[in-house]
């Protein structure tokens, strides 16, 4: 197995034969749109496929932004997958983001997901979609997906699948331990046994949660040997072609039905990069 690739193409290559699709698709040139989101303009980065077949609505990460995670949504895009990702007001490049910390993000973000996932159906008619995210943007999405209902009034009928890079661990108050029972539709997380976030994350482990308490049935845990919180954005990491290829596969499998992929994920084990488990 290569452990190092660097070259995009060569990664698109890569995982495009590890998820067993027959091409890649070419990617038209990531755009970005604004939308009006009760008395604010929210940015959306759009990536689309000449034929897209599915939608996937992004969250990026406290702080972060959606080209940040440039080569993972790229990766997407080529499998057939219309990428929408609003800039959230904690984004560092959001320019009110003074005017906001985490606490004060979090509705402001599900609003944005909200009218992110409107505008895709207004755009991108009839087509499937999965939310997907890192960090804070996993949570999002695992909430879209029916994490917290009867506590947070914002999952998304329309989502088909939740794909999750790190969630953001056990948040007291916030979370217990029925957090994740209305999470019935698939889900994969991907995390790593060194996945920490001073303050905020201080035990990997955190980020099991939601696939340990979730219902049983089409949960994926992709877990890297020595993997940090950054995977998501760093493709030159040798375990990040592995972890890519199987979000693609999850992707193809939940949202779009694919048998291949369903199969690349049924004869899954563990690897040199990661430990794999299913329930």
């Amino acid at each position: 197995m290569t452990k190092l690739i660097l070259n995009r193409r060569g990664l698109l290559a890569w995982a495009f034969a590890f998820a067993a699709a027959p091409a890649l698709a070419r990617i038209s040139a990531t755009s970005t749109t604004t939308i009006q989101v009760a008395d604010r303009d929210v940015e959306l980065t759009v990536i689309r496929p000449d034929a897209a077949k599915g939608v996937v609505i992004f969250s990026h990460g406290a702080g972060g932004w959606p080209t940040h995670y440039q080569t993972l949504l790229d990766l997407w895009a080529a499998a057939g997958f219309m990428i929408v990702a609003p800039l959230h007001v904690d984004s560092m490049k959001h320019p009110k983001r003074d005017q906001y910390n985490l606490q004060s993000a979090f509705p402001a973000r599900l609003a944005d997901l909200a009218a992110a996932t409107t505008w895709a159906a207004k755009a991108a008619p009839g087509l499937p979609m999965a939310s997907a995210g890192h960090s804070y943007g996993s949570l999002m999405s695992m909430i879209r997906a029916g994490a917290f209902q009867g506590m947070i009034p914002a999952q998304d009928p329309t989502t088909k699948a939740a794909l999750c890079f790190s969630s953001p661990g056990v948040i007291k108050g916030l979370v217990g331990p029925t957090s994740y029972q209305g999470l019935t539709k698939p889900m994969m997380m991907i995390t790593g046994d060194q996945d920490v976030v001073p303050g905020l994350v201080p035990d990997w482990h955190e980020h099991l949660y939601p696939f340990d308490t979730s219902p049983a049935g089409q949960k994926y845990l992709w877990q890297g040997k020595g993997v940090n919180h950054g995977l998501a954005y760093h493709p030159e990491v040798p375990a990040f072609a592995e972890a890519a290829a199987l979000s693609v596969a999850f992707l193809k499998a939940k949202v779009l039905g694919d048998a291949a992929a369903e199969a690349t994920l049924a004869k899954q084990g563990s690897t040199e990069f990661a430990e794999w488990k299913t329930r």
